[in-house]
């Protein structure tokens, strides 16, 4: 596939696929963690997050939408006139849709102004704690997910990361859609040494944080649980 502009060239911790097959079946060895498929969707997802904003009455935080819950998106969709957000809608209930059949735990989520969990998703960060499981994304309006190469990753400790200064960031475009890799499961004492020897979280790790921005945003992100 054609190097992408805002992936760093030869970078093999991101693998990208140009169709969805090939997203689910692509794993992540031996270096990856990433699986990305790029698109550029149609629809006006930022009028769409506003729109969707004003009818959920959310001024501040975050709203989940879980798959079991779709049927509050269809009745929002149901009142809407602008052919271009109802398209937009059309392709979330889509992603949903084509997740939760991937076996993936999905919703959708609307984020208005800054948002805090219990670290701060707006500083450099890995998810999951303790936890091994593949992390789906799509953002559909900017600002998208800004990531640093593993190779200017310092220390990862739990959620939280040290980079180097000044190392260049990068950020995925809105409407693609890709799995990120999320181990983090405590091991036994053996291997969690060895774990820091090798620095295996600092080379393999997603490291990512979101953008602060005072226009709503909409995602769908979705977990699979590995056994």
């Amino acid at each position: 596939m054609t190097q992408l502009d805002y992936i760093p060239e030869g970078y093999e911790q991101i693998k990208v696929v140009d169709n969805l097959f090939s997203f689910f079946k692509t794993d992540f060895e031996p270096k990856a963690n990433i699986v990305l498929y790029p698109r550029r969707l149609t629809g006006n997802f930022d009028r769409l997050a506003v729109e969707m904003a004003n009818f959920f009455d959310l001024k501040e935080g975050k709203l989940f939408i879980k798959y079991s819950e779709c049927s509050k998106i269809q009745y929002f969709q149901k009142q809407v006139k602008d052919k271009d957000i109802y398209k937009a809608v059309d392709i979330i209930l889509s992603d949903m849709e084509c997740l939760y059949f991937a076996r993936v735990k999905t919703h959708m989520r609307l984020v208005v102004n800054e948002y805090k969990k219990h670290h701060d998703v707006h500083e450099f960060h890995v998810d999951g704690l303790n936890q091994d499981f593949d992390r789906f994304i799509v953002c559909y309006n900017d600002p998208v997910t800004q990531f640093v190469r593993n190779d200017d990753v310092i220390m990862v400790s739990g959620n939280n990361v040290k980079v180097k200064d000044n190392a260049p960031t990068y950020q995925f475009a809105s409407g693609d859609m890709w799995k990120a890799r999320v181990r983090n499961k405590q091991r036994n004492s053996a291997d969690d040494f060895l774990g820091k020897i090798l620095r295996d979280k600092e080379r393999r790790a997603f490291v990512h944080r979101a953008l602060r921005s005072n226009l709503p945003r909409i995602l769908v992100v979705g977990d699979k649980r590995l056994n």
